[in-house]
């Protein structure tokens, strides 16, 4: 499944529509998914968990809408950059106080935007933020907990805010019984510390997870820190100076092929 538009264009999903999963003429009967790892795992350890395995990632973009005006006399304008400023304290306390902290929310301002010089309050002051989450309950009630913070701040101060909550790639989430099988085959493979659990859902997201909507799978990570480089320092995914072991390329296809072969009843060579 070779699908356009993973970062963040909904590839898998435009795919599924189309009927991808249906291609053969019979319903698919499962799904596997691999992704390397710079850092986090040596070159040829596995991971993967039940459940969650990826988070959901949401994007807003909250414009504080006040009224220019010269800086030095603040009281004859309205002000939104310091109401920015609070709304992006106000978001952190959100996340704290209305998410249960073993079904968490994160939510990371990436930008703020406003004004072009020192001595001019603008009309309006911008933030985008990323939204991660990791169950779909909460990714249900986030956006609206989150307008209402923004929307509140900016009433307390006389200005109002406009929320643009983007929806982006859901949870990944895993079938139990195909991790087990990824975990089984990847022991005798590979030898059983080849396996590692993941203990906890990675922050990151994937369009791989809309798959996993219709047909039960498991999506596994496979280390591929450079062998002088400390998984737990080396720089990760996505990174400018990321860099990727060659022989993890050996890893990936001989799980995807022991996976296919098991699933479908034939013993793995």
């Amino acid at each position: 499944m070779f699908q356009p538009g993973e970062e963040g264009d909904h590839g898998a999903r435009l795919m599924i529509e189309e009927g991808v999963l249906d291609a053969a003429g019979d319903r698919v009967v499962a799904a596997y998914g691999l992704h390397v790892l710079s850092a986090l795992l040596p070159t040829g350890l596995l991971t993967s968990r039940p459940g969650t395995m990826l988070a959901a990632a949401d994007t807003v973009h909250i414009t504080v809408h006040g009224r220019g005006g010269h800086g030095s006399m603040p009281h004859l304008a309205q002000d939104p950059v310091p109401v920015a400023a609070e709304i992006v304290l106000a978001l952190q306390a959100m996340v704290t106080r209305q998410f249960d902290v073993f079904d968490p929310v994160v939510v990371t301002v990436g930008r703020i935007d406003a004004g072009t010089t020192d001595n001019v309050i603008p009309a309006t002051a911008r933030i985008e933020a990323t939204v991660r989450s990791f169950s779909e309950a909460v990714h249900g009630v986030v956006p609206e907990r989150l307008a209402r913070v923004a929307e509140g701040v900016a009433a307390a101060h006389g200005l109002t805010a406009t929320v643009d909550y983007r929806r982006g790639y859901p949870v990944t989430t895993n079938d139990p019984e195909e991790v087990d099988r990824a975990a089984r085959l990847v022991g005798g493979m590979f030898g059983e510390r080849a396996w590692w659990p993941s203990p906890q859902p990675l922050a990151g997201a994937e369009d791989f997870s809309y798959v996993l909507q219709e047909v039960p799978g498991v999506y596994v990570g496979v280390g591929a820190t450079l062998a002088d480089r400390d998984p737990r320092t080396a720089p990760y995914n996505h990174s400018a100076q990321a860099r990727f072991e060659d022989g993890a390329l050996a890893v990936g296809p001989a799980l995807l092929a022991a996976l296919a072969l098991d699933r479908l009843g034939f013993a793995a060579a």
